[in-house]
């Protein structure tokens, strides 16, 4: 079997559900997940040292994409990467919420990072796939290979 590059981009829900008063927006609640990566980097939309890339995608919603991986087992480590890294930006921004607060007032609550493809309002997210193929591939092959109707 041909070796192949893959790669695959995960787009995450994320919520703050506060505990009693103190709601904070999507764009909030983004912020506050991505402040250790802006303080650190100057920007939201990062590759990071292990040649993944973080970004805030459009809607404020956190995107994580791997490196290219040469194999599924590299792919899966990637993936967990992204993982663990999201988790712990969250844990973070519920600590710092909880001690500095937002909007000048301490908030008692809890981020969650959904990796889901649908959210409970109905919009969309995606986890995308990517694999390196020849270019001496006939284009209609691949679309009755892929496109499944």
């Amino acid at each position: 079997m041909q070796q192949r590059i893959v790669g695959i981009e995960t787009e995450f829900g994320l919520s703050y559900v506060p505990k009693g008063l103190g709601r904070l927006s999507n764009e909030e609640a983004a912020a506050a997940l991505f402040k250790p990566v802006l303080d650190e980097w100057r920007s939201t939309n990062v590759f990071l040292p292990n040649g993944g890339r973080l970004y805030l995608d459009v809607g404020s919603h956190p995107e994580y994409a791997s490196a290219e991986c040469a194999s599924i087992e590299e792919l899966l480590a990637q993936e967990r990467a992204g993982e663990l890294l999201l988790a712990r930006l969250a844990r973070q921004a519920q600590q710092r919420l909880r001690t500095e607060g937002a909007h000048g007032t301490p908030l008692e609550g809890s981020f969650y990072l959904l990796k889901n493809n649908v959210d409970s309002a109905g919009n969309s997210y995606g986890s995308h796939e990517n694999y390196l193929i020849s270019r001496k591939l006939a284009f209609p092959t691949l679309i009755e290979q892929l496109v499944p109707f």
